[in-house]
């Protein structure tokens, strides 16, 4: 195939643009910011199945307690009206010995369940205490997460301008290639990782970088300057420097 050089020219330039909007591409789809927002959708999800276990946790912990508490009353009012009842004096001798008996008993069954009430509000308080935290922490990260969009979107946009941009100075240079060179560049660059042209500096390919070998660049330097050159390695198109 032959072209003119200023055809191939411009075709390192039309690279540098479809370079350009490869990596503007890739940077927009590796923003850290995506990466972080979805931990945070995670984490957001583990401390929601956290937080229904404990909350439900504490409902049984509150329904304990209030158990418990009524039984405290239960015995505390018993016990005021045996000490009524004593305080009265209408008791017969063995009822006065019944009702201290029974006192007794109500005083060290009293004592039990308040030790027990006692266990159980300070399990309250902690079961409490892992509710809020969780809490907390969904507020702050849904707070990160607001940020993290915020940034996201910002980021976003001016990625976005760059690659609108570049598309722009794409469209305007692409009209003044030749036909047929440019379908070759297209062709090339779909299946060479996006790259249809390098430059071809002293002896090496700066498409793969790799050297050409003597008789090669012996053969290159018969050429005319119109001829379009391909690397024999990475079959890119070849423009002399």
């Amino acid at each position: 195939m032959k072209a003119l050089p200023e055809d191939q020219n411009l075709l390192i330039d039309l690279q540098l643009i479809d370079s350009a909007i490869d990596h503007a591409g890739i940077r927009l789809a590796k923003l850290p910011e995506r990466e972080q927002i979805v931990a945070i959708h995670k984490r957001l999800e583990n401390t929601a199945v956290e937080l229904a276990v404990i909350e439900t946790e504490l409902a049984d912990v509150a329904i304990e307690l209030r158990r418990s508490e009524v039984e405290v009353e239960q015995v505390s009012d018993r016990m005021a009206k045996d000490e009524a009842r004593l305080a009265s004096g209408s008791a017969t001798p063995k009822e006065l010995e019944q009702l201290q008996h029974e006192l007794a008993s109500l005083a060290k069954r009293k004592a039990e369940l308040e030790d027990g009430e006692l266990e159980i509000m300070e399990k309250h308080e902690s079961v409490q205490k892992r509710v809020n935290e969780l809490l907390n922490d969904q507020v702050g990260l849904k707070q990160l997460e607001q940020e993290l969009n915020t940034r996201l979107e910002s980021a976003t946009t001016e990625i976005n301008k760059e690659i609108e941009s570049s598309k722009i100075e794409r469209a305007a240079l692409v009209p003044k290639i030749d036909t047929p060179l440019l379908e070759l560049y297209e062709k090339i660059r779909s299946s060479a990782h996006g790259v249809g042209a390098a430059l071809l500096v002293g002896n090496e390919c700066k498409g793969c970088n790799l050297a050409i070998n003597a008789i090669e660049m012996e053969r290159i330097k018969t050429l005319a300057a119109d001829e379009v050159l391909r690397c024999e390695e990475c079959r890119r198109i070849l423009v002399r420097a």
